[in-house]
């Protein structure tokens, strides 16, 4: 796969070397059923692939149809509604290759998209979720930065999904982008008030994250932990993980259904996250909606709903001991923590599927109006023959 994958990047090099931005013009007819096709290079557990397929199962609800393209099987550990097409593509072939007709093409990382423009089947957007290209620019190797900036400057559209990604886009790629929140799943993700606290449990902390992201500080959150245990505090444990811990702690949970992720941040007292970066960090929001109070670092996607001593306790990034004294002031002031349970139920409630989905279909529908200039409407067949021979 190693191999596979630097082959694949340097065609893809090649291929970029002299790629043109896609060139729009009106479309004649504005379908009332839009068909939009996302390909996706991940369908593993993670928050942006979870995003997208909550984009799929929400938009068909409106009677539109979407299409998934990847290379890898259909993912079980989310459930997709049976109205999206999925298509699985031969690892042989580039993935914008099993692209059907479509009225939109969603590039949803930044490797794909000139493949998809280069099909010249429709208009590409690209959705941009945030990663290390975005927020930590400075660890990535200038061949692979110029690589990355001139798919920003091919792509006609880019939409993001928090202010500080959005500047970050400015800031890096000279691009403006359209804004649409993520949102969450409130039947997975809800507060139990019929259910009374338990008096003899724990206090339970719980983290979400893989170890083996560094931007998630996951060993912040352990260290924090260590110095409640020196301290004498007692708390049990939840570590949420998409792979096998390294050295377990508490109780692990890899890879579980999005439901069990909801029963666990209903039975947690705080929810800590201690990331580097986000560009809209769903575990804090859906913690919110859970009931279950918050401590996060102030990374750029948190604040665009995370409110310091109101519906959270905000920490520095690479300090557990701050981590610690705000466990320790959420463990021994009940208060303080139903407050920002309240206020949390209150911030999480805005973000629903029922207001953003309206809101990206709008967006997608706009962009139907338009077409691609082909190469073929672009040049006479004489014109055509010459540039491919020079």
């Amino acid at each position: 796969m190693k191999t596979y994958k630097v082959v694949e990047f340097l065609r893809r090099e090649a291929h970029l070397k002299d790629a043109k931005k896609q060139v729009l013009i009106p479309a004649k007819h504005q379908p009332s059923q839009i068909h939009i096709v996302y390909t996706m290079t991940n369908v593993a557990v993670c928050g942006g692939a979870k995003i997208i397929l909550e984009h799929a199962n929400n938009i068909v609800k409106y009677g539109h149809r979407i299409t998934i393209v990847s290379h890898f099987k259909k993912p079980t550990w989310f459930p997709i509604n049976k109205k999206v097409n999925y298509i699985q593509v031969p690892l042989e072939l580039e993935l914008a290759a099993g692209i059907p007709p479509c009225d939109v093409i969603v590039a949803t990382y930044w490797r794909e998209v000139y493949e998809c423009i280069a099909r010249e089947i429709a208009p590409v957007v690209y959705f941009e979720q945030g990663a290390e290209h975005l927020f930590a620019w400075e660890n990535i190797s200038p061949r692979l930065k110029n690589y990355i900036y001139k798919q920003f400057q091919l792509v006609p559209f880019i939409y993001t999904v928090s202010k500080g990604a959005a500047a970050e886009i400015m800031k890096l790629f000279d691009r403006k982008s359209t804004i649409i929140n993520n949102a969450i799943d409130h039947s997975v993700f809800y507060h139990d008030t019929s259910k009374q606290d338990e008096q003899n449990r724990d206090f339970t902390v719980m983290m979400i994250g893989s170890e083996n992201l560094e931007f998630k500080r996951i060993s912040d959150i352990k260290d924090a932990l260590s110095i409640l245990t020196d301290l004498g505090y007692t708390y049990s444990l939840f570590w949420v993980s998409p792979d096998e811990p390294t050295v377990p702690l508490g109780s692990a949970f890899v890879n579980p259904e999005q439901k069990q992720i909801g029963n666990l941040l209903r039975q947690s007292d705080v929810l800590v996250c201690a990331s580097l970066y986000e560009s809209f960090s769903l575990p804090v929001l859906e913690a919110m909606a859970c009931g279950c109070s918050v401590i996060t670092t102030q990374n750029k996607g948190v604040v665009e709903y995370a409110v310091d001593g109101q519906n959270c306790l905000l920490v520095e990034m690479n300090d557990p001991e701050d981590i610690a004294e705000k466990i320790i002031k959420l463990y021994e002031n009940t208060r303080l923590r139903n407050q920002l349970v309240a206020e949390g139920l209150k911030t999480a409630s805005r973000f629903t599927w029922d207001w953003i989905t309206p809101q990206i279909i709008n967006y997608y529908g706009k962009i139907s109006r338009f077409k691609p200039v082909t190469w073929e409407s672009a040049y006479p067949d004489d014109v055509r023959e010459e540039i491919s021979r020079a």
